[in-house]
């Protein structure tokens, strides 16, 4: 693999860029991304936030990274759940009982869901908020 392709590789991981931008970046040099399915599979939920403000010293930086193996056992938690609290969500349209969480974890794990959940910009490159969620 040529060093521009690592390059590139070593920004998404880093959160630097997002997987999309990596993708293009790869496009435009005339490479093709690598296949994501490698047999291996994916054990990591990942939240990436980063905001910029000018005026302000500090600048936000998060990252979350829950093990899909741990959201898996805590699956059993949704039982928890006080009766009326799922009343009120159900009569939003939300069912929590519809929703088969380690199925969708499996998802998750296998590569069959490989997209970024969230992928959000706002602002520009001076004052702005991006924030994604992907699995890896």
């Amino acid at each position: 693999m040529n060093e521009e392709i690592l390059k590139v590789l070593e920004m998404v991981r880093e959160g630097k860029i997002s997987p999309e931008d990596g993708e293009k970046l790869l496009s435009a040099m005339g490479t093709e991304a690598p296949a994501k399915k490698t047999g291996k599979k994916n054990s990591m939920l990942r939240v990436r936030v980063d905001v910029k403000d000018p005026d302000k010293k500090e600048q936000a930086r998060v990252n979350v990274n829950v093990p899909l193996l741990l959201a898996k056992k805590a699956v059993g938690l949704m039982s928890f759940i006080p009766k009326d609290t799922k009343k009120e969500l159900s009569e939003q349209g939300i069912n929590l009982d519809e929703i088969n969480v380690k199925e969708l974890i499996e998802l998750f794990e296998d590569g069959e869901i490989s997209e970024e959940l969230v992928n959000v910009d706002t602002g520009d490159d001076v004052q702005g908020a991006k924030v994604r969620v992907y699995v890896d």
